[in-house]
C-alpha cells in the first residue's frame, strides 16, 4: 500500500514539473493534423495528405497523371492526381484547393511521368473550412517538375462553374 502511494505522489510531482517548464521560443510549428513518419516528405508537404500519410512509389512504366491550374505560371507544378474531372468545382472540392491560394482550376493537362520516377502518393487532406474543401481525391507529389523527361500536354479548358463557399 505504501508503494502505491509513493508512485502516485511521484507521478503527481512529475506532471507538475513538466507542466511548469518554460515554453521554448522556437517551439515546433503546429499543423492542422499530425505529421506521420509514414510520409518521407518535409512536414509542410506531408500535411497536404490525409492524416499526413503518403507512400513513396517508383513508377515502373510511363504513367499519365492530371494537373489542374488556372494560371500558366502554375502549369508545371509538383502536385498531380490520377483523378480526371470535368468541372472546376469538382476539382476545387476534391483536391481541396482553398481559393485563397488563387488556383481556380480552370485548366487541365495530362502529364506523363517516365519509368523510374519517384513519386509520393496518397489521399488529399481537407483544408479549412472542411465543408468547402473536403479533399479525398488521389494525390501524387513529385520533387522535380522540371525533369526534362516529363511530358507535359497543352492545357485544355475545363467547364467552369461559379464556386461559392457558404
Amino acid at each position: 500500500m505504501k508503494f502505491k502511494s509513493a508512485s502516485v505522489i511521484g507521478l503527481s510531482l512529475l506532471s507538475f514539473s513538466v507542466s511548469s517548464l518554460p515554453r521554448l521560443v522556437n517551439s515546433p510549428q503546429v499543423f492542422a493534423q499530425e505529421v506521420s513518419s509514414l510520409c518521407p516528405l518535409p512536414s509542410d508537404i506531408a500535411v497536404t495528405f490525409l492524416h499526413s500519410k503518403c507512400q513513396e512509389v517508383k513508377i515502373e512504366q510511363p504513367q499519365t497523371f492530371y494537373r489542374y491550374y488556372s494560371n500558366s505560371g502554375n502549369k508545371y507544378g509538383r502536385y498531380l492526381t490520377t483523378n480526371k474531372y470535368k468541372t472546376n468545382v469538382a476539382v476545387i472540392k476534391n483536391l481541396a484547393l482553398n481559393q485563397a491560394w488563387g488556383n481556380e482550376a480552370t485548366m487541365i493537362e495530362t502529364i506523363t511521368l517516365p519509368a523510374g520516377t519517384i513519386t509520393y502518393q496518397g489521399i488529399v487532406g481537407a483544408q479549412a473550412p472542411v465543408k468547402c474543401y473536403p479533399g479525398g481525391a488521389q494525390q501524387t507529389f513529385i520533387k522535380d517538375s522540371q525533369d526534362p523527361n516529363i511530358k507535359w500536354s497543352e492545357g485544355q479548358n475545363l467547364i467552369v462553374k461559379k464556386f461559392s463557399c457558404p
